[in-house]
Formats: C-alpha cells, sequence, structure tokens
C-alpha cells in the first residue's frame, strides 16, 4: 500500500537513532515540509528500558517545501533513515535532508509508481 493517494506524501522511517537524534531530523523535516500524520510514532518516544534505539516513522507531505530545513544541534550518531512514497516527492525529501545533514545514499528500489531510498544521515562534522 502506497504511503500518499495523491502522489506527494513520503513515509520516513528512522532506525539507529536515539530520541534526541530522532527528534534532530524530525524537526527539520518539519519545518521544511508539512506534517501529513499524528505525531505519535515521531521521536517524542522515549527509548526502551535498555536504552536500545526504536524504529520511529513520520508522513511528510512533500507536494511543496514550506521552508528552509533548520537543524537546532547536530546528530550525535549516524541516522539510518527509509523514504517511502512518489518519485519527486522522496527526492524533494532527499535533497532537503542533503541540505541539512551529510547523507550518504546506500540503495534504492525504484517501483512503477513509488520508490524506496536508503540513506545514512551523518553530522556535518564528522
Amino acid at each position: 500500500m502506497s504511503p500518499s493517494d495523491n502522489g506527494t506524501q513520503v513515509l520516513v522511517v528512522l532506525t539507529g537513532a536515539d530520541a534526541h537524534d530522532a527528534r534532530i531530523v524530525f524537526d527539520a523535516l518539519g519545518t521544511a515540509f508539512a506534517p501529513a500524520g499524528p505525531d505519535e510514532n515521531r521521536a517524542a518516544a522515549e527509548d526502551d528500558a535498555a536504552g536500545a534505539s526504536l524504529l520511529r516513522s513520520a508522513l511528510y507531505e512533500a507536494g511543496e517545501q514550506t521552508g528552509h530545513p533548520q537543524v537546532a544541534s547536530p546528530l550525535r550518531t549516524v541516522v539510518n533513515v527509509t523514504l517511502q512514497g512518489d518519485y519527486g516527492a522522496v527526492d524533494r525529501l532527499c535533497a532537503t535532508l542533503a541540505d541539512a545533514f551529510r547523507l550518504e545514499k546506500v540503495g534504492e528500489a525504484p517501483g512503477d509508481q513509488e520508490k524506496e531510498v536508503e540513506l545514512r544521515l551523518h553530522p556535518h562534522d564528522s
């Protein structure tokens, strides 16, 4: 099932990020694109009792960029990101993340109507 009926929503899934780094990524995207889903899956969730990173996700409306990404503080660790959605919408989110972080493209899985892109985000100073 596609994350979007209108072709402009992108599902963003973070792995390997603690609550601090996840919040930085989601906040940066939130200054550039409107959220398209509820907040409950975002970085506000705390890490589990053992301190392990959790899977976190958010849905963004990427039809039009509403601002420039703002990064409040640097990432502490590498964050793995999966983007899934319409080709153009995913490309817009990739470009925005590249403006905000040092981005490494790990892989891409194209489909008929949408694509999935795997990224790693690094702090600019690492």
